[in-house]
């Protein structure tokens, strides 16, 4: 087989060439994939899945142990097939090692209207018995150019969407995730590579990377002669060594890429509308204004305790109340995180009339109510747990697996574990047909990761397989209850990946609500995340003042987290005007365009923009971070518009008409803000 093969979709696409040995030799990534060209003997191009045993002196994409032992495998091109999709096309490239009869398909998919692309791996084993994959990279692509560098996110609980960039020299750099149900908290899913080393928000060539993964993923980035920058995107085997047995197909998750001539801004937009397109449930549909009573009450509350904040929440404009940890639990109360987690009946000590009362509150005040759940674990002190033992990940031979935060997850491996969790969440709902919203939340991580439901030769393959598991378990419940709202939580911000996201409406972003801190969280987290995902709340983190707390949540989707009986008359006067001007901002915010502005990572102020493209209305919010007396004017997008300036703890202003260099800055003093409506002029 001879000639180009290619697949473009808009300035993101690979072209690739088919050497005298039938090996796969990849031409170009990106634009010049569209005119690449063979204009040197293939041989010398760089191979497009470099595998264990072809690549001596460099890191492989794909390394297993075949059926008889053999390490070493080589690929060579059986077919090429092509499918138009609703939206773009797929190309499948089958690569097989003759001598073993191992297939290996190199699948890339793309959406043409948003140049975007996924790319992934199906390993076939035709082999004669089982075959061992160590290592399998879902996209290996090769870069080049002066100076590359690459901007990872790190995670921690309290701290993610934290950024490193760094320039990449000669030499492996590696950024890993381990703990199977919430690893994000080390490392988000996401980077952004140059291989020029520079981008700004308008300028620059710049590559984004998303891995769609609910489990460990590894990022690996190789440069030699100090331009020639290989990547390795994909599920993290370390410790999950996946054993492939004859006729099975191993699927790796999907890396989504997307690239950028002209600057991280557009690149982030066709993001955003992409995910909103393809990975987040009922896109149109505006999200509400949550009060939430976690950092209210915490585990300690009662029917009147509960009544009380939400005749609050509708007093003061929120649209849902939710009702967080601690609602549940009879012979195993959950008064804290050490029991209850499993017994999902409600604590009749707490709310002696069920939730009835309290959801009925809500709704009679136009409120609508939801509810946390953590259907994937169990306290050890609880009745579920004193049932079904065995019901729990970990080695089988320890008769007493390790807790973190008290807790173990539950085996969704086992069939009946599953049915388990999707019904436990059907008969909440059913009990409870005034529900309209779950927060789903994980709190801990895997570390003894075995499951009875396999044998010795494959307990290697429990976090790997959990994942598609996991995954099982969330696509019924949302196919189940088409109408039920979800937030995807875990720990915080420890699941944001586009594979999950699939089920849910959207993410809590981070634990961490003090204002100074998500600023900076959110503006990260928007280079792939729109706002239209991404869980904001008013709470007390922070100490700063509730007005500009409110005025950096209502740039995401929002809602507070306060006790709302202890605050100052001010204050709630600051909630009652930022929900009002909430719901009149809310169609832009969540479902317009993107424009970041001044960047919180450097400087004094922040301050970023969402468009109407239809329309041309926009929302402005300005963010004073120190005290500053500097502040130049602020320069906007093109466009010629009438300004509203609103502060949330003053009457708004009206500013008359302004252009796209003619919004004056009017902050000095930390902890500010504005917003400004712009509605659009001829």
């Amino acid at each position: 087989m001879t000639g180009e093969i290619r697949i473009v979709a808009g300035s993101t696409g690979w072209a690739w060439g088919v050497d005298d040995r039938g090996e796969l030799r990849q031409l170009a990534m990106g634009p010049a994939a569209a005119s690449a060209t063979v204009d040197a003997p293939l041989v010398l191009y760089p191979r497009a899945i470099p595998t264990f045993g072809t690549e001596p002196h460099r890191r492989t994409a794909l390394r297993v142990t075949h059926h008889d032992g053999t390490r070493s495998t080589r690929l060579a091109v059986d077919e090429v097939t092509r499918r138009d999709t609703a939206e773009g096309e797929e190309l499948r490239i089958a690569l097989v090692d003759p001598q073993f009869g191992l297939t290996v398909e190199l699948v890339t998919e793309t959406w043409l209207d948003d140049d975007v692309a996924a790319q992934w791996v199906e390993i076939s084993n035709h082999e004669d018995g089982p075959v061992t994959v160590w290592e399998c990279a879902s996209s290996a692509p090769l870069l080049a150019g002066p100076g590359p560098t690459w901007t990872h996110l790190g995670g921690g609980w309290a701290d993610e969407w934290a950024p490193t960039n760094e320039p990449l020299s000669n030499g492996v750099k590696v950024v890993e995730s381990t703990g199977g149900i919430r690893p994000h908290l080390q490392h988000m899913p996401a980077l952004l590579v140059s291989p020029d080393g520079g981008w700004t928000e308008t300028t620059g060539t710049v590559l984004a990377g998303q891995l769609a993964w609910t489990g460990n993923t590894c990022f690996e980035a190789e440069v030699r002669d100090g331009r020639s920058l290989r990547l390795l995107c994909g599920a993290s085997l370390r410790a999950s060594e996946l054993v492939v047995e004859p006729g099975d197909t191993l699927v790796t998750p999907q890396m989504l890429w997307a690239w950028s001539t002209a600057g991280l801004g557009p690149l982030s937009r066709r993001l955003h509308r992409w995910t909103a397109r393809h990975r987040v449930r009922d896109p149109g549909r505006d999200r509400v204004i949550v009060a939430n009573n976690w950092e209210a009450t915490f585990f300690d509350f009662d029917e009147a305790r509960l009544t009380a904040l939400v005749d609050d929440a509708a007093e003061l404009g929120a649209e849902l109340f939710l009702l967080d940890d601690g609602w549940f639990g009879t012979s195993h109360p959950r008064d804290d995180d050490t029991a209850g987690l499993g017994d999902w009946s409600v604590d009749a000590r707490k709310l002696p009339d069920g939730l009835t009362p309290v959801i009925e509150r809500a709704l009679g005040h136009g409120l609508r109510f939801g509810l946390w759940v953590e259907p994937e674990m169990v306290n050890p002190d609880s009745a579920l747990y004193a049932e079904h033992p065995d019901w729990v990940v970990g080695d089988p031979a320890r008769p007493e697996p390790n807790l973190e935060r008290n807790q173990l997850a539950l085996d969704l491996l086992r069939p009946e574990v599953r049915a388990f969790v999707v019904d436990t969440i059907d008969t909440i709902l059913a009990d409870h047909p005034g529900i309209s919203y779950l927060k789903w939340d994980a709190n801990r991580a895997l570390v003894e990761t075995g499951s009875a439901t396999l044998d010795a030769a494959h307990q290697g393959r429990v976090l790997f397989d959990l994942v598609e598991a996991t995954w099982s378990v969330m696509g019924d419940v949302a196919e189940r209850h088409p109408d039920i709202e979800m937030m995807l939580c875990a720990s915080g911000g420890g699941r944001v990946d586009l594979g999950a996201l699939r089920w849910f409406h959207e993410v809590w972003t981070s634990d961490n609500t003090d204002p100074f801190t998500r600023i900076r969280m959110q503006w990260c987290a928007s280079w792939f995340l729109p706002a239209l995902v991404l869980g904001a709340h008013v709470t007390r983190w922070g100490e700063a003042p509730v007005a500009f707390s409110a005025a950096v949540a209502m740039s995401a989707r929002f809602g507070w987290d306060l006790d709302t009986s202890a605050a100052t008359a001010d204050e709630r006067a600051v909630l009652r005007r930022a929900a009002t001007l909430y719901r009149r901002i809310r169609p832009v915010v969540q479902h317009g365009e993107l424009h970041r502005l001044v960047s919180p990572l450097e400087g004094p102020r922040a301050a970023l923009m969402y468009r109407d493209p239809a329309s041309g209305a926009a929302v402005v919010f300005g963010y004073q971070l120190d005290d500053d007396t500097t502040g130049a004017d602020l320069d906007l997008p093109p466009g010629r518009w009438t300004a509203t300036s609103t502060s949330l703890d003053g009457d708004p202003v009206d500013l008359g008409p302004v252009s796209g260099t003619a919004l004056p800055w009017p902050l000095t003093r930390r902890g500010t803000a504005v917003i400004w409506e712009l509605v659009p002029t001829t």
